[in-house]
């Protein structure tokens, strides 16, 4: 009876007061490091993101701990570019992390270098799902997250990204997003010795569920956008001042559509006469052209019909010339043709237009020959016809007037 209750005293006695367990027996612990590779390279560098930190941690470690016994690489790459191109980074970059894991042991280090297994997982899919259900605030997040959950391929889903938004999003995320996801992730397995037997790293399985991205250190964002409103030019007034030097009144209208294309409306309208009944001096005439433009590079939205275009034309219209008796003609005829032109920003409320027009032009005309009292016109048959004429069509030097509203742009 004495013996029972004195060997249960000694049992609450060791209740009361544990031993810790790596005393007496291994120990297995584990640690995450994160490592951060730029865009499509493959080399570490200390002054990426953080880096420094990380690689002085890992250093640190690796000098303290000579009981290291084995190590697994998880090396990860963003999804840009193709998926070929994305393994065969995640690979390299698992390399890179062996080898500065190699070139940091302490003398006294167990660790061999078969012992450091690499897992190069690849397009950080998942990753990027997660970091952005984290981190990913802008008005189209809901649409974003429903194309990340879809059950469709990556490259479907990398399409729908890019073509979402007109490709701003996909910008925004690989800029403040993508960087996160090009890292290599180790697990360090300690051994104490002598006792512990080096489990075998194959079989060694860590819950992937715990090294999640967004619980890395987290390299410094951009700023979120803000929505501004800028003015952008919804269509422009114009006049060419070469016509109007010579009194041939004309106005044109020219509309964008989108950032490259733009059509232009011209109508050249002068109609009046001059002289003793108003029949000696004559200028009537009205054309009407029109111009599909296609406008070269432009930054975006706030520099519509600005730079260089080229354009084809088509245009048509009809003229009466009378100076005295020495030009008397009459007719219509119609032209088409190639416009090459530049137009450049004089003031935030006025640009200036250079064009030169090469084409065909085919048009009738006939001679007539007025009455000594100019009242009445004679027709003269044997100078009639039509004439073909293929050079310069059309020179303008035209004052632009664009007409423009808020348009409301993510900064």
């Amino acid at each position: 009876m004495l013996r029972s209750l004195l060997f249960c005293l000694l049992i609450a006695i060791a209740l009361c007061f544990p031993f810790h367990a790596h005393a007496v027996t291994d120990s297995v612990n584990s640690d995450r490091y994160a490592l951060y590779y730029y865009h499509d390279r493959i080399d570490l560098q200390e002054d990426y993101l953080d880096n420094a930190m990380q690689m002085a941690r890992i250093r640190d470690m690796l000098l303290h701990s000579p009981h290291i016994d084995s190590i697994a690489i998880y090396a990860y790459s963003s999804p840009e570019g193709s998926p070929k191109w994305n393994n065969w980074l995640a690979v390299k970059r698992a390399e890179a992390a062996k080898t500065f894991i190699l070139s940091n042991l302490s003398n006294d280090s167990i660790l061999l270098p078969e012992n450091i297994i690499l897992h190069p997982m690849g397009e950080n899919w998942e990753g990027l799902y997660e970091e952005l259900y984290a981190n990913y605030h802008l008005l189209n997040r809901d649409a974003v997250l429903r194309i990340m959950k879809a059950k469709v391929s990556t490259e479907t889903k990398k399409w729908r990204l890019q073509n979402l938004d007109g490709g701003y999003t996909y910008t925004w995320i690989i800029r403040n997003h993508m960087p996160r996801l090009r890292v290599a992730t180790w697990i360090c397995v300690y051994m104490q010795k002598p006792d512990f037997v080096a489990p075998v790293i194959q079989d060694y399985k860590p819950d992937m569920g715990s090294i999640r991205i967004d619980t890395l250190p987290l390299p410094e964002l951009l700023p979120l956008p803000s929505v501004e409103k800028r003015k952008t030019t919804m269509f422009a007034l114009k006049t060419n001042l070469l016509y109007d030097a010579v009194t041939a009144l004309n106005a044109e209208l020219e509309v964008p559509i989108g950032k490259r294309f733009s059509v232009m409306v011209e109508d050249v309208f002068p109609w009046w006469k001059a002289g003793p009944n108003g029949n000696k001096y004559c200028l009537q005439m009205w054309t009407m052209s029109v111009e599909p433009r296609w406008w070269f590079y432009r930054k975006g939205m706030s520099d519509r019909l600005q730079g260089h275009f080229i354009a084809p034309y088509v245009m048509s219209g009809k003229y009466d010339l009378q100076w005295n008796t020495s030009i008397c003609y009459r007719g219509y005829g119609w032209s088409a043709g190639l416009t090459y032109g530049y137009s450049m920003p004089l003031c935030k409320w006025l640009n200036m237009e250079f064009s030169m027009s090469i084409g065909y032009l085919n048009a009738s005309y006939q001679h007539y020959q007025p009455s000594a009292d100019y009242e009445q016109l004679f027709k003269d048959p044997a100078n009639a016809g039509r004439l073909t004429y293929i050079g310069p069509t059309k020179l303008k030097v035209s004052l632009v007037v664009p007409i423009k509203f808020n348009w409301r742009t993510r900064k």
